[in-house]
């Protein structure tokens, strides 16, 4: 048998049973949701049903730029399942029967995650969630259950359909009068907002432990509770997908653009990414204040040893590098310490053993969560199979001369990411190479973009000055 007919044969029975299900309780239609390069869902709304024997995927949602391409040029970048050559054929999805989901607050729908193959039955090596089930098995043959969480930052604007046709994105108003950190009254109806989310987002079994307005004016950020690996990055997505269609119903629009203040003014959008192991039920990183396990300590050691390579996985876009600012607890170097927001990883071991953990604070609001997820968990495997052993904690703000630079732009990442053996290993090579294609899509488009444009700089500095 095929993998393909593998997994159809184990989860056949299973979804026929949660179709009738769905059904009894009243859902009459499905969101089929595929996970794509960028990080977002594309999906496609159908009468209810959970195929079981698979179904037509278009290839080409793996191959599509953010916001489906550039401002000028092709919408599409080659690759190996999608391309001209090929005349970009649909290949297979299968449902994954534990991301069958009914919405409580529309209860006529449901929505579910597909798995991608090929046409040979064998998984799909360019669907990112088959990266996350490796490093996720690879972590339970070890004996440990990875537990991940995800904080995001983000903006709430007035919608204004107008001027976002038009591009004029730096003219909508912000949601609420304030921009100052942890406001219950930002906005007359912000605490009916908080309610409903969290209501929305627990009736399909996605945790919010909370959510407070962050610095800046139209600032937010809201916190997720930890899940196995892969359930973690299925909750990231949706939680954004859900958040945005709630600010849609509400004239609102929400946006997880890394920087979209100019640097120093206000806050940008990160994307915490909080994980520890666990074994028998116990936090297999509790050591006390201060302290950490052998096994924690590897872990970190991997987290660390590989970042540089995996960079342009936590900034993956042109916009992605204004957020460096360490004062602004946005990383710049490979560092880390207990309690420190200024370092790359955060060891947090208070205030009690099951809260010991890392908090990883490279990645932007803009990061793929099934890509950064696997290659956080394979660094971290690799460096418990490695042994190895973390620099020097830091007690303050991380200086430069003492601590490897990260890459500062998109061009510099994706040279250590492309040459990469890790990410290779961590994501696949096929993955890997889609990936930079994907990147270097993004800088050509802005290239392509940036021929056409003169700067507010350029009139400044030369208009009168030359």
């Amino acid at each position: 048998m095929t993998h393909f007919e593998t997994y159809v044969a184990e989860r056949r029975d299973q979804l026929i049973a949660l179709k009738d299900g769905l059904a009894a309780d009243g859902a009459e239609f499905m969101n089929v949701h595929s996970a794509e390069m960028n990080g977002v869902f594309r999906t496609k709304t159908t009468p209810l049903k959970l195929s079981y024997d698979g179904d037509a995927l278009n290839g080409i949602l793996f191959c599509v730029g953010h916001a489906d391409g550039a401002p000028v040029g092709e919408a599409v970048f080659a690759g190996p399942i999608s391309n001209t050559e090929n005349g970009f054929p649909n290949i297979m999805a299968l449902v994954d029967p534990a991301s069958v989901r009914h919405h409580g607050w529309s209860p006529r729908f449901a929505s579910v995650i597909t798995d991608a193959f090929r046409l040979d039955g064998t998984p799909c090596p360019i669907d990112p969630r088959w990266a996350v089930r490796r490093q996720e098995a690879r972590a339970r043959a070890l004996g440990y259950e990875p537990m991940f969480a995800a904080e995001y930052e983000f903006g709430i604007f007035h919608a204004d359909h107008d001027l976002m046709r038009a591009g004029r994105y730096r003219e909508l108003k912000p949601w609420g009068s304030s921009y100052i950190n942890y406001d219950l009254t930002r906005s007359g109806d912000y605490q009916d907002f908080v309610a409903e989310y969290m209501t929305r987002m627990r009736s399909i079994g996605i945790t919010v432990a909370s959510m407070v307005t962050e610095y800046g004016h139209g600032m937010y950020e809201i916190a997720l509770g930890p899940k196995p690996a892969l359930e973690a990055a299925d909750d990231a997505v949706r939680a954004k997908l859900h958040l945005k269609e709630l600010c849609a119903e509400r004239g609102l629009v929400a946006t997880f653009m890394t920087r979209f203040q100019p640097p120093g003014k206000e806050s940008a959008c990160g994307a915490h990414h909080h994980q520890s192991l666990w074994k028998d039920g116990a936090n297999a990183f509790a050591a006390g204040p201060n302290e950490l396990t052998p096994l924690a300590r590897h872990y970190l050691g991997g987290l660390l040893a590989f970042l540089p390579e995996s960079h342009a996985l936590f900034r993956p876009t042109i916009n992605a590098y204004r957020r460096f600012e360490r004062l602004a607890w946005s990383p710049e170097n490979v560092s880390w310490g207990f309690e420190n927001r200024a370092a790359a990883i955060r060891a947090i071991t208070t205030p009690s053993a099951g809260a010991a953990r890392f908090e990883h604070r490279v990645p932007g609001a803009d990061v793929n969560p099934y890509l950064t997820i696997a290659a956080m968990l394979a660094a971290g495997l690799d460096g418990i199979e490695q042994a190895i052993e973390p620099p020097a904690a830091s007690p303050g703000v991380p200086a430069s001369e003492t601590h490897r630079e990260l890459p500062r732009t998109l061009e510099a990442s994706l040279a250590l990411f492309r040459s990469s053996d890790f990410v290779a290993r961590a994501l696949g090579p096929e993955l890997q190479a889609q990936y930079v294609l994907s990147r270097e899509f993004e800088l050509e488009a802005y290239d392509v973009w940036s021929r056409g444009q003169i700067t507010d700089f350029e009139f400044q500095r030369y208009f009168l000055g030359t």
